[in-house]
């Protein structure tokens, strides 16, 4: 069984690093462009393939937007995670917030958990694009996956959160 990879890998976009700056449907601030009203964007695909992806142990990469999507895969693991003991959506908001602006590393950093799948920025101005679209992914990222993990009635989501327990890519995030 393959793994599911993005339809967005032959857009034409910026690269930062082998990343694709993709547009997002967001209003969180950063240099992702903004996606037409009605299509899909890489948050969510990596939403919609993760159940399927998170099984593989391995993933061949296609194009720069695989990358994100390795990414994303790997962010939506650690929200799964900080959201696992959450009693309520509006405790989760609150986890959600807090994961979105603590620090993390960028490839070529201490602490990198994709090892080679990213190559470091070439330039500081170039890092620091990166940062920012990786800022933007995470914070849209946790906004979605905090209302698929709690429904309507602000109770947690098993059927989500039995994914706690997968290891992406053998990758352990915490």
């Amino acid at each position: 069984m393959p793994v599911y990879h993005s339809s967005l890998n032959d857009l034409d976009v910026r690269t930062v690093g082998n990343i694709s700056v993709l547009p997002l449907k967001t209003r969180a601030k950063g240099p992702a462009p903004l996606c037409e009203a009605g299509k899909d964007d890489i948050i969510d695909e990596a939403i919609k393939f993760f159940r399927a992806n998170v099984l593989f142990s391995a993933f061949d990469v296609k194009g720069n937007a695989d990358r994100v999507l390795i990414f994303l895969t790997l962010h939506i693991s650690q929200i799964l995670k900080r959201l696992e003991r959450t009693p309520n959506k509006a405790e989760g908001s609150k986890v959600m917030h807090q994961l979105a602006v603590e620090s993390f590393p960028l490839p070529g950093e201490q602490g990198w958990k994709l090892g080679g799948h990213l190559v470091a920025a070439k330039s500081s101005s170039e890092r620091e694009t990166m940062r920012s679209y990786f800022k933007q992914l995470r914070e849209e990222t946790g906004l979605r996956m905090l209302e698929k993990v709690f429904g309507e009635d602000g109770k947690p989501n098993k059927w989500w959160l039995q994914f706690t327990k997968r290891k992406f890519m053998n990758i352990t995030v915490r």
